[in-house]
């Protein structure tokens, strides 16, 4: 009787597959793998195929995927066959949306100290990306009940996903979700920049309404997304909102906001503020340049602002920041 393979045993023996010349031997080694009842075998056997390049594993990966979804959690903890069948899926361009499907919709609850929790939260992101990458036809309403998913991961796939497809259902969608709003306001960060990289026209009034929120934390993602979008406008609206802004607690996300605009006139204006403002706001100005430090040019002036300061504690801090 062969002695019983261990684990490594079984990793040694995939990884010398991969290395092989791509034979139907090979093949049939490989998808023989899949049959394991090791979560972790099945996994990397799925993760070689995918890297093969070779389409006919797909029919295999469905198989395999179809089976551990209908079976118990304790067949795949974590979900981490399920979720590098998915990738597999994905690297050989499969056709087929069915896996996706079904995996968007799979809640997998495990015990954890103190409870239980659903460990499917990436394999429904990742399902609701691949939906998106392959345009498929009703990708809309199969991604929709992820922008109210309890965990955040397949919320912001679900931000991605519809930014990927674009048009005026994804657009009202992300508003939608603006406006019903998250647990997370990185979430709604991720919507406003979403918005601004469809439709920058439209959506930049939308936007900047939000400067005007009374949740100190949406004021700083519309700011960030402002900036990020790197539009001439968005800085007009940035420059307004700060000049009148009073609260001091906002100063720091306004200053990084106009330097992520990256124009000269943003520029410009934070080495205005680094030299004609107060010790703090100079210091939190020069922390906000620090994204030009590589441009030895603007490196320069700033170091330049900061000399007409005559102020000690901004030269220290612009050595620290700029190294």
């Amino acid at each position: 009787m062969p002695p019983r393979e261990t684990l490594e045993d079984k990793l040694a023996a995939i990884a010398e597959l991969e290395r092989a010349t791509f034979s139907p031997e090979v093949a049939r080694a490989l998808q023989a793998r899949l049959g394991d009842a090791s979560n972790i075998i099945i996994a990397r056997a799925a993760e070689v195929m995918g890297r093969s390049g070779h389409e006919a594993f797909i029919p295999a990966l469905i198989k395999t995927f179809d089976a551990l979804i209908r079976q118990p959690a304790t067949a795949d903890k974590n979900c981490t066959a399920k979720e590098a069948i998915v990738a597999a899926l994905g690297q050989l361009d499969s056709p087929e949306a069915a896996p996706y499907l079904r995996g968007i919709r799979h809640i997998q609850m495990e015990p954890v100290y103190g409870g239980r929790a659903d460990t499917a939260a990436n394999l429904r992101a990742h399902c609701a990306e691949a939906l998106a990458r392959m345009r498929y036809h009703e990708a809309h309403f199969a991604i929709t009940p992820l922008l109210v998913d309890q965990e955040p991961q397949p919320r912001r796939a679900a931000i991605k996903s519809l930014v990927h497809l674009g048009g005026e259902k994804s657009e009202l969608l992300l508003r939608l979700k603006v406006l019903t709003g998250d647990d997370e306001t990185a979430v709604i960060g991720e919507c406003f920049c979403g918005l601004l990289e469809l439709e920058p026209d439209r959506s930049l009034p939308f936007v900047a309404d939000f400067l005007h929120s009374d949740e100190g934390s949406v004021v700083e993602q519309a700011a960030l997304a402002l900036g990020g979008s790197h539009l001439d406008d968005a800085f007009t609206l940035l420059q307004a909102f700060w000049e009148r802004n009073s609260d001091l607690s906002l100063r720091k996300s306004l200053l990084l906001a106009i330097a992520l605009v990256r124009s000269e006139e943003a520029f410009d204006y934070l080495l205005t503020i680094l030299r004609d403002e107060g010790r703090t706001t100079a210091i939190l100005a020069c922390e906000a340049l620090a994204i030009y430090g590589s441009d030895s040019k603007r490196r320069e002036r700033v170091a330049a602002a900061v000399a007409e300061t005559r102020d000690a504690k901004i030269t220290e801090a612009f050595r620290e920041i700029f190294g």
